[in-house]
């Protein structure tokens, strides 16, 4: 695939909602979102690595853990630039939210997607982890209220 239509698949991925059902149809069977291996304790595992279009459901229950406002979906994310080059495409942005305990969060975040044939194959996700840490786990509390809210929504509830 050239990189216009690797683009534009990614850009209707994103815009059908990387989670919900349309888009997790749209990924491969052996999908991988990769993320900071520092965050690997959010994931649920030895390795921060979510698998398939089912495991890509998991990650509105990391961010709904993480922040007060992604419950409505009222955070704020800028878009810098999407780039794409043959099979990969590059999308920088910093999004914008409030955690549970009241701090503002404001991070840079770069994905690096990979696309194979009609589908999302791959994604790595990095991000300034040091700050995400300290503002979202950098207290025996925080790190509990985290673990707590994740245990909720991944059991079915609500937070």
């Amino acid at each position: 695939m050239d990189g216009a239509a690797s683009k534009a698949l990614v850009q209707e991925w994103f815009s059908k909602g990387i989670t919900s059902p349309a888009g997790r149809a749209m990924v491969a069977d052996d999908f991988r979102w990769i993320g900071p291996q520092s965050m690997a304790e959010l994931f649920g595992g030895d390795e921060a690595v979510l698998r398939g279009p089912e495991g890509l459901a998991e990650l509105p229950h990391l961010d709904k853990a993480l922040y007060r406002e992604y419950q409505e979906n009222a955070g704020t994310m800028n878009l810098h630039f999407l780039i794409a080059e043959g099979d990969i495409v590059v999308m920088e942005f910093d999004a914008g939210y409030t955690t549970f305990e009241g701090e503002p969060y404001h991070n840079q975040y770069c994905l690096v997607i990979r696309v194979e044939g009609d589908r999302i194959a791959e994604v790595r996700e990095h991000a300034d982890t040091h700050y995400s840490y300290e503002v979202c786990l950098g207290t025996p509390e925080k790190r509990a209220g985290v673990h707590e809210r994740l245990a909720t929504l991944r059991a079915g509830g609500r937070v």
